[in-house]
């Protein structure tokens, strides 16, 4: 089905764009008249609002347009070995609300009613009604396909072929689910950095590639399984049954047993193999990522003895969502799968606001 002119703005602005009128006209390639009518519409639903004037090199200045923060707020979680993470973001992609709860996942019945139970009292400490959720995003480590409404795979937990409808039945809103690294890959995203890798050095290790904006899936999916690549040949056994995997040599227990001199040795090889097949720029994540700051110096010189085709290694970068990426990604990923969805849901969370607000003088 073919967006609607409103839906096409929507999306064009979620995640704190702000434009001006006629950049809308632009981007979209939309006659002024129906760029000022469609604008007037959301305006007077309470989904656009301006926020100051953009420069001018004469004449009257343009007034510049965001989405309102107040239209409604998305959910993210992610399900991880031990606790579930929850946060909400607001329209703009700022993070509201976030909370950790300790409960371990497994697919069985009687696991996601404590899942429901778990989010409603979330949604009670956040002082967030159910309805205001317009929609959800849900991180999961493992290979999820989309078109057939499952995980793959998830190795961490164990599990094949696991359809998504349990979650689906316990959630209050639409959803999509994303494999957890793609998920953090989200938050690293901007105006000044649309292609890059994401390696998230977590339990297990993943990764994920973003190419002028959008994640780079694959034939089937897997596209950024970076984890289980080949680092050392013969080397340590992987969880995933094969020796010398990235993942053996990279994650935060492999840190721990080695030490950060040979850590950093490893990784280095790793980032410049990367940075070989793809030619990106690299950002660090995950629980390591977030201590990769003060060692980024260390980690330059020993990715530059691999590196002979650079003049300077001047593309590793760590993370700048260090707390709840995978979470916060996810909502993410719901802003940008579900923009129809979520502008549809927000017109009638803000007319039933309106409606309900008190006469003038009854208070």
């Amino acid at each position: 089905m073919a967006q609607t002119v409103q839906e096409r703005i929507f999306q064009l602005m979620r995640g704190g764009q702000v434009i001006t009128r006629q950049d809308i006209g632009e981007k979209l390639s939309l006659s002024m008249p129906t760029v000022l009518q469609n604008v007037t519409q959301l305006m007077e639903a309470n989904i656009l609002e301006e926020c100051g004037a953009a420069q001018s090199s004469g004449g009257r200045k343009a007034k510049r347009l965001r989405l309102c923060p107040e239209a409604g707020q998305v959910l993210g979680i992610n399900i991880g070995l031990q606790q579930i993470q929850f946060v909400t973001a607001d329209l703009l992609g700022n993070l509201r609300q976030a909370a950790s709860v300790s409960l371990p996942f497994r697919d069985a019945l009687d696991w996601y009613p404590q899942f429901q139970t778990a989010l409603l009292d979330f949604f009670r400490q956040a002082r967030v009604a159910p309805g205001q959720i317009l929609g959800a995003g849900v991180s999961f480590p493992g290979i999820i396909d989309s078109r057939k409404n499952q995980v793959v795979r998830s190795h961490i937990f164990g599990v094949e072929h696991m359809g998504l409808e349990r979650f689906q039945r316990v959630l209050p809103c639409p959803a999509v689910f994303g494999n957890d690294a793609n998920c953090a890959c989200f938050t690293e995203r901007d105006a000044r950095r649309s292609s890059y890798v994401y390696l998230s050095l977590n339990e297990s290790v993943g990764g994920a590639v973003m190419l002028n904006g959008t994640l780079w899936m694959g034939d089937t999916f897997q596209a950024g399984e970076l984890g289980h690549m080949i680092l050392v040949p013969g080397g340590r056994r992987c969880y995933c049954g094969k020796q010398g995997c990235a993942d053996a040599y990279l994650s935060p227990q492999a840190l721990e047993r080695d030490g950060w001199e040979i850590y950093l040795e490893h990784l280095a090889v790793f980032i410049t193999n990367l940075r070989m097949l793809l030619n990106l720029d690299l950002v660090i994540g995950g629980q390591v990522g977030i201590k990769i700051r003060p060692r980024m110096e260390v980690l330059t010189a020993k990715a530059a003895q691999y590196d002979r085709f650079a003049r300077d290694v001047n593309y590793i970068f760590p993370c700048i969502q260090q707390e709840y990426a995978c979470a916060l990604g996810a909502a993410g990923l719901a802003m940008e799968q579900l923009g129809a969805d979520l502008l549809r849901r927000a017109k009638t969370l803000r007319s039933t606001e309106k409606n309900q607000r008190p006469p003038l003088g009854l208070y």
